[in-house]
């Protein structure tokens, strides 16, 4: 029940949060949208950026589930060029997501602030899972040898972020969704893949299956946790 009721506050805070916005979400509102009182909310998350760290985390969660089964279906989606454009499609496909990634940088800074406080072991996880995707794709022979590691995940997320943060400041709607995100893996495949990256993705894919869904459980533990259930 207490952990029903958790999800039930989660998904109150998610629909005020692209509603109202962070700044404008108190827990009151929470409360008010979720049908418990106010302290009911602090018996599972003890502050306001908690709730929508967990909430952010969940969402993580149920957008790794989209990785794996688009990686299960087809293995060049592992690629780097195809992640990217896969994460960009589906950024803009969760309101939530494209809310604190895209909307309010304020709410973005703020919950990476809050992560780092609260959640660090696991956002170091993330980056490590992160890199250790890259050098298996680099042992494989699906990306090129020439960057440092930490070179090539600070270019491929400075990539990834450009193309995700540049949106809400286009003024023309001549390019569309989808283009953009064809054009986000036209860049990372001739900045970082090999030219037969295609045929070799398929080897690497099991090491990529086992990185991912540690992750997801990393993450559901987390969330679990924040609970306080």
């Amino acid at each position: 029940m207490s952990d029903e009721r958790a999800d039930r506050i989660l998904d109150a805070a998610g629909e005020l949060l692209v509603a109202w916005g962070y700044r404008r979400v108190t827990i009151e509102d929470v409360a008010r949208r979720a049908g418990i009182g106010k302290g009911t909310v602090y018996l599972h998350f003890n502050t306001k950026e908690v709730l929508f760290l967990t909430v952010l985390m969940r969402e993580q969660a149920r957008l790794l589930d989209r990785f794996l089964g688009a990686f299960e279906a087809d293995p060049s989606h592992a690629l780097p060029s195809e992640l990217a454009r896969l994460t960009y499609l589906l950024v803009h496909e969760d309101p939530i997501v494209q809310v604190i990634v895209t909307g309010d940088t304020e709410t973005l800074g703020v919950l990476a602030r809050s992560g780092a406080d609260h959640v660090g072991p696991l956002m170091k996880a993330r980056r490590r899972t992160i890199a250790d995707y890259f050098e298996v794709m680099r042992e494989h022979g699906v990306v090129r040898d020439d960057l440092a590691p930490e070179e090539r995940l600070h270019a491929f997320t400075a990539i990834l972020t450009g193309f995700l943060t540049v949106d809400p400041y286009r003024t023309d709607d001549e390019i569309s969704r989808e283009a953009r995100g064809d054009l986000l893996a036209r860049t990372v495949r001739s900045s970082f893949e090999t030219p037969d990256a295609a045929g070799r993705v398929g080897r690497a894919l099991p090491q990529v299956l086992e990185l991912y869904r540690n992750m997801r459980e990393l993450l559901v533990e987390e969330i679990s946790r924040q609970k306080l259930t």
